[in-house]
């Protein structure tokens, strides 16, 4: 009888992570680059920063990007000239929208070059990233004519049923 109460658990066991894994996220991993400008036409950020650009990624991570900056402080008196900042970025996509958090330190300076580095959080999205999560480092530099940054982290989405 043992057996039998054993193999019919599994049994249950199975089924369960079956159903399970149809509902869990697919994970994968993101990089890409993204270049924008800063814009004022149309900015509502209560900083006056916001900026749009492209992002091409991996895959099928390309599209238009807008961020819009909701707060700013001086950076750490450790970190002279530094800034840290917060705001949402949103990625514009075929088949859908992703809304990330975007905080991060920028001002960084070696030589005549300008550094900044953030974390972006997903918050929403819609169509294909509805329900998403996941997170990107970004490490990026900001250029005479423009930024540019690398992106590299994890985006989940659900799986269509």
């Amino acid at each position: 009888m043992k057996p039998l109460l054993v193999t019919s658990f599994a049994l249950v066991v199975l089924c369960a992570a079956g159903s399970a894994s149809a509902s869990h996220p697919h994970c994968r991993a993101i990089r890409g680059v993204i270049n924008d400008v800063q814009v004022t036409d149309g900015c509502a950020s209560p900083n006056g920063f916001c900026a749009a650009g492209t992002v091409d990624g991996n895959r099928n991570f390309r599209g238009t990007t807008y961020f819009v900056m909701d707060g700013a402080v001086r950076g750490p008196a450790t970190a002279p000239g530094t800034l840290a900042t917060s705001g949402l970025l949103t990625y514009a996509f075929d088949d859908g929208t992703l809304v990330v958090r975007e905080s991060g330190l920028s001002g960084f300076v070696q030589g005549d070059d300008r550094f900044f580095t953030a974390f972006q959080q997903v918050e929403s999205g819609t169509g294909r990233y509805a329900g998403a999560t996941g997170h990107f480092y970004v490490l990026g530099q900001a250029l005479p004519d423009r930024f540019e940054a690398e992106i590299d982290g994890e985006l989940c989405v659900r799986r269509a049923q």
